[in-house]
């Protein structure tokens, strides 16, 4: 059965689009391709890839619509019995090709009319405008799509149940486990790490800030894997006195992911909380722990549930940097107890929270609506 992956807005190799989904539907049996911006090659890992045209030349409407027209008529081309998106702004797209006869699935990463508003906090009637379209396509999409696949239970309990299951962003625990090296190893530098996209409402000042806040006898750096959003805000915390312990290595490779993961003592993972945010189940956050790290987490409830109940991290205010760096110098001063709390959240994430779970679910998914 030959199935389309679309997406306009992310990496060619995003970890849950193409580690994840494609690579799994494609050990399955399934005769994956992947239309992204810019691919890497044609195939990969058993997944066919396709380029999306990624006009960057027009204004911004034409932009979009460049993309759009060119993300259906790639995707019509190839006839497949099943499409499954992932960005919001494909649901007119998805409702198109649903109209070719196939079937098709929206994978909600976000809670997107919030994630709008959480966006355009420096323009509150943008950001309001954008939720009332947004919220008005998912309308559109709730009554016509046939299935819908959502990150966390709460954007799952937006969506109609008969349609929508829960496939968590839980880590790939194989890769991650390469990294498992003795944090409490004195030879092991005294590196906090963050992995992602590096934004203000992803607390990159306070972080920054916070590495000011360190005792120099750690010589502590925070290694930064990622892209500035906006690229303007680099420019800004570089300013920080901070930011002379910060080595920013910019967008990695899985690879190179573990072996800077292996290089660390502390993940950090302290958003702001922002309503899209408290419900969230970020994949750094796991593959921290799939990595053997401790993690330094935003003090939400949901997080804190899960973090104090396993007992693998220090939860602080992410708006307080004193709070944070307090955090980061106990965890780095306290080696064998971070190497256990290390070692309890690569445990639960072995057996619990990790994408080999959650993959079942997917394949369940692919398999009823192919018969309906």
């Amino acid at each position: 059965m030959r199935v389309v992956h679309l997406s306009t807005i992310h990496r060619p190799l995003d970890v849950r689009i193409f580690y994840k989904e494609c690579i799994t539907l494609a050990k399955a049996g399934y005769e994956v391709h992947l239309l992204v911006p810019n691919p890497p090659t044609n195939k990969l890992e058993g997944v066919f890839f396709h380029a999306i045209d990624k006009v960057t030349n027009y204004p911004r409407l034409k932009r979009i619509w460049r993309r759009l027209s060119s993300a259906y008529q790639l995707a019509a081309s190839l006839q497949a019995e099943i499409y499954h998106f992932h960005d919001p702004e494909l649901i007119p797209v998805g409702i198109l090709l649903q109209r070719l006869g196939a079937k098709v699935i929206y994978d909600v990463h976000e809670d997107t009319p919030w994630e709008a508003i959480s966006l355009s906090k420096n323009n509150p009637l943008v950001g309001w405008l954008k939720f009332i379209i947004w919220t008005v396509l998912e309308g559109i999409a709730k009554a016509t799509l046939d299935a819908f696949i959502c990150v966390t239970p709460q954007i799952a309990q937006k969506f109609p149940p008969a349609k929508t299951i829960m496939v968590r962003n839980f880590s790939l625990t194989a890769e991650l486990e390469a990294a498992d090296t003795n944090i409490a190893d004195e030879n092991r530098p005294n590196n906090v790490i963050y992995a992602g996209g590096i934004a203000g409402i992803r607390a990159i000042r306070e972080m920054v800030r916070a590495m000011e806040l360190l005792s120099e006898n750690l010589a502590t750096k925070l290694v930064l894997l990622g892209e500035f959003s906006p690229p303007a805000l680099k420019t800004e915390v570089e300013q920080f006195p901070g930011w002379q312990r910060v080595e920013f290595l910019g967008w990695q490779s899985r690879n190179d992911l573990v072996q800077n993961l292996a290089q660390a003592r502390v993940g950090l993972v302290v958003f702001h909380p922002e309503r899209d945010h408290l419900e969230a189940l970020p994949n750094k956050l796991f593959e921290y722990m799939a990595a053997g790290l401790p993690v330094v987490a935003s003090n939400f409830p949901l997080w804190r549930q899960i973090i104090e109940e396993i007992g693998c991290g220090l939860l602080v205010n992410p708006l307080d940097p004193q709070e944070i760096a307090k955090a980061i110098q106990y965890l780095l001063e306290h080696p064998e107890t971070a190497a256990a709390m290390g070692r309890r959240g690569q445990e639960v994430v072995r057996t619990q929270y990790n994408w080999e779970v959650e993959s079942h679910k997917l394949l369940g998914l692919y398999k009823k609506i192919s018969m309906q």
